[in-house]
C-alpha cells in the first residue's frame, strides 16, 4: 500500500522504446501512440502501465479525439491505470470555455466509471481556472470519482493567457507553484486522494519540487527528450549539453557540459558524472557524447535515483527532505527562486487549511 511518503516515477515510453524489458518498471504510455494504428500492443514488457489518454498531445496537434475510440484503445491495451478522456485548457481560452471543457471532463469521468471495463483503474484529471474553482472541482471529484488517485492537469491562474508554448501550464513560474501548492494542499485537506502530477519529471529539480509540494507520483518524458537534444541530467542538478548529434540537429537552451579546464564548474560536473552508477557510465561513458539512446538510459537512471532519494528522505521526515533540497539540490540553481517560493506557499496553504478547513 502506497503511503504519503512513497514517491512513484513513471517512465514515459513510445512504440519504439528505449528499452524493451521494462518488466520491473512503472511505465507511462499514451493512447495517441496507438490511436490511428491497428496494432494495440506496446513494443515492451512492463511492470505496471499507466496509459494516458493522449488529450494533451491531441490538442497540441489540433486533433479531435473520439471518446469511443479512446476507450477502445485503452481497453485493448488493458493498463493498470488510465485517465478518462479529459480536456486540458489551451492558452487564450476564456473562462467560459474552460468551464465547458471541465463539464465535458466530468461527463467522461462518470462515463468511464459506468460504461467501460476500466472503472476500477481510472485516474481522473483535475482542471481548474482560478483558486475558487480548485476547491469546487476537488469537491466534485471527492463526491463522484471512484479512485484512489487523481491527476493534476491544467491548474492555471491569471497569467495563463499570457503564457508561451502550446499550453503554458507547465512553464516554471511562481504562479504555477502557487496553484499547484494550493491544489495539493486542498486535496490533502478535503480528500483521501493521492496525487499524480502530470508532466513534472523533466529534470531532477522539477521532480523534487513536485514531490516536495506533496505529489506522490509524476511522470518523465524529459529523460528521453533531453537525450534527443544532446543533453544529460546530473544527479541532484540540472541538465548539461554534451553532444551536437541531436535527432533534430538543433540545440535548445544549451548549458554546455563543463569539460574545458578553465571552467570553474568542471570538477563538480565531472565528479557527479564519475559517481554515476548507470549502465552507460559504468561501462563506456564516452558514448554519452555520441549516442542519444545512451543519454536516455543515463537520464532515466538518474531520475529514478532522485525519486528513490525523495522517498527515503521523506520517510525519515519532511524536515530532513527539505534540508537536503536546501543544502544539496537548489544552491546555485537558476530555479532556487522557485524553491524558496515553494516553501513559502506550501507553509502558507498548510496553515490556511488549519485555520479555514473548508477552504476558499
Amino acid at each position: 500500500m502506497l503511503n504519503r511518503q512513497d514517491r512513484m516515477l513513471w517512465i514515459v515510453e513510445q512504440p519504439s522504446p528505449v528499452k524493451k524489458d521494462r518488466s520491473t518498471d512503472l511505465v507511462m504510455d499514451s493512447v495517441i501512440n496507438y490511436y490511428d494504428s491497428d496494432e494495440r500492443k506496446p513494443g515492451y514488457d512492463w511492470g505496471q502501465l499507466f496509459l494516458d489518454n493522449g488529450a494533451f498531445t491531441a490538442r497540441m496537434r489540433g486533433i479531435e479525439l473520439e471518446r469511443e475510440r479512446v476507450v477502445d484503445v485503452q481497453e485493448s491495451i488493458n493498463p493498470d491505470r488510465t485517465i478518462p478522456l479529459d480536456y486540458p485548457f489551451k492558452v487564450g481560452e476564456p473562462e467560459k470555455q474552460m468551464r465547458k471543457e471541465w463539464a465535458k471532463t466530468q461527463e467522461n469521468i462518470v462515463y468511464w466509471q459506468t460504461s467501460t471495463n476500466l472503472r476500477k483503474r481510472i485516474v481522473p484529471a483535475l482542471h481548474a481556472w482560478n483558486k475558487i474553482s480548485v476547491t469546487r472541482n476537488i469537491r466534485w471529484l471527492e463526491r463522484n470519482a471512484d479512485s484512489d488517485f487523481i491527476a493534476l492537469g491544467s491548474i492555471v491562474g491569471p497569467s495563463f493567457h499570457d503564457s508561451e508554448g502550446f499550453f503554458g501550464d507547465r512553464q516554471p513560474s511562481t504562479e504555477l507553484i502557487d496553484m499547484l501548492a494550493l491544489a495539493i494542499s486542498r486535496i490533502q485537506a478535503l480528500t483521501d486522494f493521492r496525487v499524480h502530477l502530470m508532466g513534472f519529471g523533466s529534470s531532477p529539480l522539477m521532480l523534487h519540487l513536485g514531490y516536495y509540494l506533496g505529489a506522490q507520483s509524476t511522470d518523465s518524458s524529459g529523460y528521453r527528450r533531453k537525450a534527443a537534444f544532446g543533453k544529460i541530467v546530473l544527479p541532484g542538478k540540472g541538465e548539461r549539453h554534451v553532444g551536437d548529434d541531436s535527432l533534430t540537429g538543433r540545440d535548445f537552451g544549451r548549458s554546455q557540459m563543463a569539460i574545458r579546464e578553465d571552467n570553474p564548474r568542471r570538477q563538480e560536473d565531472l565528479a557527479l558524472l564519475n559517481k554515476c552508477g548507470c549502465p552507460i557510465c559504468i561501462t563506456n561513458p564516452d558514448t554519452l557524447w555520441i549516442d542519444w539512446k545512451a543519454r536516455a538510459i543515463h537520464n532515466e537512471y538518474v531520475m529514478k535515483q532522485e525519486a528513490s532519494v525523495a522517498s527515503h528522505l521523506s520517510s525519515i521526515g519532511e524536515s530532513t527532505y527539505e534540508k537536503y533540497l536546501d543544502t544539496t539540490v537548489f544552491p546555485g540553481s537558476s530555479l532556487r527562486y522557485l524553491w524558496e517560493y515553494a516553501k513559502l506557499r506550501k507553509n502558507y496553504y498548510r496553515i490556511s487549511d488549519i485555520l479555514f478547513p473548508e477552504g476558499v
